[in-house]
């Protein structure tokens, strides 16, 4: 129902955090009908509230192992990895060229172009690779290189402070992608893991 749902969104720390930065109010130029009206040029102002919920149909072809995740950056897509990163699926490194090539296939599109071009260009592109040829793009997040998107856990098996992955990032180097072939060591897991889900999975 729909208080069902609405109670499982407010349960949510993530939509906590995210309803907590929209209402911070990112700011936005001044455009020349603001200056019209007598305001500064190159100054900021605060934008109206300007966030929406948007519901998806539950599939559940989209399993842990098909996720992907890419950057894009000036338009083009730059690089690929695995979305649950910390984990190691040992069927994706045979079909690593595959997954390269539908994902990379499915972004030359015109319609995603498009879509990219709204974010400016650079943005992180969740894939989901289903099989061979069948490839659905799962969203598309705000990437700017300064504070949006560029932390670890939003980048995984790339790491913006690392010069050579930043450069594969920014398309100054070949493009790349990574999938975990070696597991994690207990202690690396744990390490990796959010400390109240630490406490939930290992006690």
């Amino acid at each position: 129902s729909g208080a069902e749902a609405m109670e499982l969104l407010l349960d949510s720390e993530r939509v906590y955090e995210d309803l907590e930065y929209a209402l911070r109010g990112p700011k936005a130029p001044i455009t020349d009908a603001d200056a019209g009206r007598g305001s500064d040029c190159g100054a900021t102002v605060e934008l109206a509230w300007d966030m929406g919920l948007v519901a998806r149909a539950w599939d559940p072809r989209l399993t842990l192992q098909s996720e992907f995740r890419g950057i894009a950056w000036g338009g083009r897509l730059t690089c690929l990895c695995q979305y649950f990163h910390p984990l190691c699926f040992p069927e994706l490194p045979a079909r690593k060229d595959a997954i390269e090539a539908d994902c990379r296939n499915l972004f030359s599109r015109p319609e995603v172009a498009a879509a990219v071009s709204q974010l400016g260009g650079n943005c992180i592109v969740d894939f989901a690779w289903l099989g061979p040829g069948e490839v659905l793009i799962v969203e598309l997040n705000p990437f700017d290189g300064i504070c949006l998107g560029n932390f670890p856990a939003s980048t995984g098996l790339f790491l913006w402070e690392d010069a050579s992955d930043r450069a594969v990032m920014k398309g100054e180097a070949p493009f790349e992608t990574r999938i975990r072939e070696r597991p994690l060591s207990t202690a690396e897991l744990k390490a990796q893991c959010n400390p109240a889900w630490r406490r939930i999975i290992y006690g």
